[in-house]
């Protein structure tokens, strides 16, 4: 027995440790359960941020332009930072009944600021997708205008340094504050890739100051609404293993108004003693206090794009993409004698500029070669990037009828913007454009704006560093580039 004793007592220390051991694995699988609930989560959210520094050169002093807008009177150059943006979003997805992954919530914070300060918000916004099929959804807040391909593209991204003319004046901020309702297909939908958006918005645009006024339009001032819609269709073609077309088109409608709230509305109209053509006052009512006599004017825009890619390949290690992209814009612009950009209020004041109604167009084409190759183990990509872009905003008359004895001004002038550069993004988070604009105004009869052109070619050299969260848990929830072009 007592032989018997030893052995029983380290049977009994030897079952108390594995009882131990069986604690501890319960408690670290537990741990480790908890913490990929946790990183689950965590990989949810997106962190984007990037700064875009740059040097730009112009012809003179002072010079006008829509890269950044216009110089100091007493310099030629300049240093600015164009773009500092931070951009913080949520998507939640779940495994529906057949077993797909799909995208049913999402929620977006994004603001702008440079050497200036903080300008605006950018995004801020909630979108509830339906958790059945993945295919319609409501989304509120603050987004950039479904109108288009430049309006909604991201400057991150973008071939150009800075959007049209055109875009910039009839949307001179990219972003909206209202609902939009959204079908979509979902990434498990193969045969083609199709957006539809509707949207009623404020129509005065986010962080633009109003004209007349030294405070930010932060509210509308009228009860009427704008609606904008676009539908939108892609699809991608393999030819073969290294090589694919892919095809985008889309169709934009933009409806809204203006209200009148000064006394006098101009249009152009044919002068019954001349045969010319003259900017007219054709008030209806009259603006008063009491808000008697108020008339609505329409902002009316249509638009389409087309864009064509193809990818192809080089050598074992090099790739190409030629891209070309031709988008067209017409309509009716409400704006002041000194701008075609709608008079805006300043929060929930009325705008002080008389109305000046014009009809415009414009166009723009777009054609990038790039390389993707790799030097060592890097992946590098460069582009060259050729572009065109008209803007009329004044159709119903042009030339020499353009005089300021007949009510116009340098407003009404057409502009063709012929301009290129090259781009090479040799790392992920680091992108250097060099880009040249050559803006040219139509001959007109308003003296200094005729055959002597202005001297307003602009030289700019970006920087951009970026930062993106998805870069080290890669997740992919877009069908693919055809909205917005990523390597």
């Amino acid at each position: 027995m007592k032989k018997l004793l030893p052995i029983v007592m380290v049977c009994l220390a030897l079952a108390g440790k594995a009882q131990n051991y069986a604690s501890d694995s319960a408690r670290i699988e537990e741990h480790f359960r908890k913490t990929d609930h946790i990183l689950n989560i965590l990989r949810e959210f997106r962190f984007q941020a990037y700064i875009q520094p740059e040097w730009q050169r112009a012809d003179t002093a002072g010079a006008a332009g829509v890269q950044g807008g216009n110089f100091p009177a007493a310099a030629n150059n300049r240093f600015i930072l164009r773009r500092g943006r931070v951009k913080l979003s949520w998507q939640h997805e779940i495994v529906n009944k057949h077993g797909d992954s799909i995208k049913v919530g999402e929620f977006a914070f994004q603001f702008d600021a440079s050497e200036k300060g903080f300008n605006a918000l950018k995004d801020f916004y909630g979108r509830l997708i339906d958790p059945w099929t993945g295919w319609f959804s409501i989304q509120a807040g603050i987004t950039v205008r479904p109108f288009g391909w430049e309006s909604p593209a991201s400057p991150m991204t973008y071939e150009s340094p800075e959007f049209s003319r055109m875009n910039q004046t009839i949307m001179p901020n990219e972003c909206e504050l209202g609902e939009t309702f959204i079908i979509e297909s979902p990434r498990t939908f193969k045969p083609v890739y199709l957006r539809l958006d509707a949207g009623i918005v404020n129509g005065e645009g986010i962080g633009n100051t109003g004209t007349g006024q030294s405070s930010i339009s932060t509210g509308a001032y009228q009860s009427a609404k704008d609606f904008v819609g676009r539908l939108m269709v892609g699809k991608v073609f393999k030819l073969n293993e290294d090589t694919k077309i892919k095809l985008a088109a889309s169709g934009s409608y933009y409806y809204g108004s203006v209200l009148q709230t000064t006394n006098n509305v101009y249009e152009v109209v044919k002068n019954a003693e001349t045969g010319l053509d003259t900017f007219k006052n054709v008030t209806v009512g009259t603006s008063d206090t009491a808000g008697r006599g108020k008339t609505d004017y329409h902002r009316q825009y249509a638009g389409a794009h087309l864009e064509v890619d193809f990818d192809y390949k080089l050598t074992a290690s090099a790739s190409a993409t030629t891209a070309i992209r031709g988008e067209y814009i017409g309509g009716t612009q409400p704006g002041q004698a000194s701008s075609s950009t709608v008079p805006l209020g300043a929060g929930t004041s009325s705008p002080v500029a008389d109305l000046y109604i014009r009809k415009f167009q414009g166009y723009m084409v777009t054609i990038t070669q790039g390389f993707h190759y790799k030097a060592g183990k890097q992946q590098m990509h460069s582009d060259l990037t050729f572009k065109v872009d008209y803007y009329d905003p004044n159709t119903q008359t042009g030339g020499t009828a353009l005089t300021k004895g007949a009510g116009f001004s340098t407003t009404d002038l057409a502009y063709t913007t012929i301009s290129g550069g090259f781009t090479i993004t040799p790392v992920p988070y680091f992108k250097l454009m060099l880009w040249y604009d050559h803006p040219v105004n139509e001959n007109s009869g308003i003296p200094g704006w005729g055959a002597d052109y202005k001297k307003d070619n602009v030289l700019t050299l970006r920087t951009q560093f970026s930062l993106d969260s998805w870069w080290f848990d890669k997740k992919s929830t877009t069908n693919s580039n055809l909205i917005s072009r990523t390597y």
